[in-house]
């Protein structure tokens, strides 16, 4: 077994490892009966626009990722990028780490763009820019947000510390600090150097930026939008700083890989932070588990896409056993 393949697994196994176990801390210290009687009683009417409400995120998202590619002057159909993100947004949903279906859509627009390295970078700068509008909207929620904020701990030094990893990633992309990348040989140069180039297409290209920009505001307002709709489903009326500080920070951290899909992950940081703002362990709970099946069931349809693809296409190197 390759050194790279033994990695992965240990990889998984320590996600598969840490999502248990904090599911299973959490459901521990849970009460089952108000737990089970809250879906029971669940408002259908509101789940549904909820899953509609992703749907459309899912949607919207599209016109940004089309937008990204035509400023690194690549292009590719647009309904060819929905069905795509579709399947990706499956992907992530049920394959390890958070980013996997985003590596399936660069694996699927590599002849679009020319090479694997410049579609990930159009995949990455899509996730990037929806990283930078969730990081401003909490940023700015968090300075308007009054005393409601001080019960967060530590959440201003959080929000600090994201922006400014946010912005040095930025600086460094466009800082000729990076040219020694070019100096590198053999494919991981030009790998680096390719996700480098479309990086820099993107944030140069003043119209395109500006209108990603617009767009990830949209799409985070819409996300923010699906989390007031669950939570209502439930019979919550979360706090304004449940909606516009909480969930955009937690949704950040659902990108780091250490869990399997987000799950644990999540659960453990909404009962953590919304205990602060008064919202119950098993209230807290309940409203995550359902965020992450709403996300489940909305983006079943991409594995449905996605057996179409793999019938007239290859399918990615992970996928293809």
């Amino acid at each position: 077994m390759s050194r790279k393949k033994l990695h992965t697994r240990w990889q998984l196994l320590l996600q598969i490892v840490f999502t248990i176990g904090v599911l299973f801390w959490l459901l521990h210290n849970t009460n089952w009966p108000s737990l089970s009687q809250r879906f029971a009683e669940m408002r259908p009417w509101w789940f549904v626009a909820a899953m509609a409400s992703y749907a459309l995120n899912l949607s919207v998202s599209v016109i940004r990722w089309r937008i990204i590619l035509l400023a690194m002057e690549r292009t590719a159909p647009i309904l060819w990028l929905l069905r795509l993100n579709w399947v990706g947004a499956y992907f992530n949903q049920v394959l390890p780490g958070a980013v996997s279906g985003d590596v399936i859509r660069a694996w699927y627009t590599r002849q679009q763009t020319g090479s694997m390295p410049l579609a990930l970078a159009a995949v990455f700068g899509d996730r990037f820019m929806g990283m930078g509008a969730l990081i401003v909207i909490a940023a700015v929620a968090f300075a308007l947000g009054g005393a409601r904020v001080g019960l967060l701990p530590q959440m201003g030094w959080t929000i600090g510390i994201l922006l400014y990893a946010y912005a040095l990633i930025v600086l460094l992309i466009l800082s000729p600090l990076l040219n020694f990348l070019e100096k590198i040989s053999g494919k991981l140069g030009d790998k680096l150097h390719d996700i480098r180039l479309g990086m820099s297409a993107l944030l140069r290209h003043r119209l395109a930026l500006s209108a990603t920009i617009v767009l990830s505001f949209t799409i985070q307002c819409i996300s923010v939008l699906t989390f007031w709709l669950l939570a209502h489903a439930l019979g919550e009326a979360p706090d304004a700083v449940a909606l516009w500080v909480v969930w955009p920070v937690i949704s950040l951290f659902l990108a780091l890989p250490i869990s399997f899909a987000g799950w644990g992950l999540r659960e453990g940081l909404m009962v953590f932070y919304l205990g602060y703002l008064h919202m119950g362990h098993d209230q807290a709970l309940a409203l995550s588990l359902l965020l992450g099946f709403t996300m489940v069931l909305t983006s079943l349809p991409g594995a449905l896409l996605w057996i179409g693809l793999h019938r007239h296409h290859e399918a990615p190197p992970d996928l293809q056993h």
